[in-house]
């Protein structure tokens, strides 16, 4: 059990159950700066997008603080805590004044706008630093990440479609970078690409983490945009399922198919999971696919033969045919389209793709 005394050395630093300047999320000023001063395994798992963690204490700490709670009670967990915090004021300090612009103010967020957030400000306070408190901490902004993806309404909703390597996330993008806020990509917010190939490469989200970032797009969304684009989906995307009410709509809105040949495909295959280890991570992930897969065993063995010969494209064909292309035209035999893209480049895509939306 770790000692609750305190330092002699340590910085002085008087909270008291004095009350401290507060500010809702939606009424945050463009000058204000979200400080998450939660541990870093707590931001990890999710947090407000654009905020910037200042851990008060570290995941341990944090666990000793979860202990004392439990077993010596509130106080002596709290007492423990601010030692924590005097005894690395300066270097607190340091972190969070790096953190913030010169005409910035820190808004203070923790679990739950209680403790630790209060006891931050005062110390700010105190050290001449203007500081607020998030009203209700990060619990308040779930709870409106929640309620907000309960009810998603989306006017003129289009679905993006097209076998495996045909472009898709390609188009996406562009038209995001011409057209900011008449764009959701899915994909993006999960990290990841949503196969069995799908987070190689890549950072996957956490859930919370994929419906913030979906939160905060639908929010940025382009209210007088005659069109909205969103790529064609499973329920999931990786691990990370899509609400309900998303994927309600997405299965009722109007779709558009991207076609490419197959030469092609293969070769955008091979640029989008190239990684800085070779083909050794996807040699590796190709394993599970040898159970219960079309491809088989031999199918496995014979695309990661390809790969050590280092004939990507070749290997990229044999998935694509024996692996992605059979799910994909599974699932769209039921599907109409409104239109299909046939396209050699991804500006070609997005010039016909925009004729199509915009006539």
């Amino acid at each position: 059990m770790p000692s609750d005394a305190p330092d002699p050395l340590m910085v002085h630093f008087h909270p008291d159950q004095n009350g401290v300047e507060e500010v809702d999320l939606d009424d945050l000023a463009a000058h204000c700066r979200i400080i998450d001063v939660r541990s870093p395994g707590e931001f990890e798992q999710d947090h407000i997008p654009g905020s910037s963690n200042v851990p008060l204490l570290g995941d341990a700490e944090r666990a000793v603080v979860g202990t004392l709670y439990r077993v010596k009670g509130k106080e002596s967990a709290t007492q423990w805590a601010l030692h924590k915090l005097q005894s690395r004021s300066d270097d607190f300090l340091a972190a969070l004044r790096s953190q913030i612009g010169c005409e910035e103010q820190p808004v203070i967020c923790c679990a739950r706008g209680g403790d630790r957030s209060r006891n931050v400000v005062q110390f700010l306070n105190q050290q001449g630093v203007s500081a607020k408190r998030l009203t209700g901490g990060y619990r308040s902004y779930r709870k409106t990440v929640i309620g907000r993806l309960e009810q998603i309404q989306l006017d003129g909703l289009w679905v993006l479609d097209g076998l495996t390597g045909a472009g898709k996330t390609a188009v996406l993008q562009s038209l995001a970078c011409k057209y900011p806020g008449r764009v959701l990509d899915l994909e993006e917010y999960a990290g990841h690409r949503s196969s069995i190939l799908g987070d190689v490469g890549k950072l996957p989200k956490t859930q919370k983490q994929f419906e913030s970032l979906l939160a905060a797009a639908l929010d940025a969304l382009d209210d007088n945009s005659p069109w909205i684009l969103i790529e064609g989906e499973s329920r999931k995307v990786g691990n990370r399922q899509i609400p309900k009410s998303l994927w309600d709509m997405m299965q009722t809105a109007p779709r558009i198919e991207l076609v490419r040949d197959l030469d092609s495909r293969a070769r955008l295959l091979v640029e989008e999971y190239r990684t800085e280890e070779g083909w050794g991570p996807v040699i590796e992930r190709l394993e599970a696919l040898r159970a219960y897969d079309p491809l088989g065993s031999e199918g496995v063995d014979a695309v990661q033969s390809l790969l050590r010969c280092e004939q990507p494209v070749d290997a990229a064909k044999i998935l694509l045919q024996k692996h992605y292309d059979p799910r994909y035209l599974h699932g769209s035999e039921q599907r109409t389209y409104s239109f299909r893209i046939s396209e050699t480049s991804t500006d070609e895509a997005v010039q016909q793709l925009l004729q199509a939306l915009d006539s």
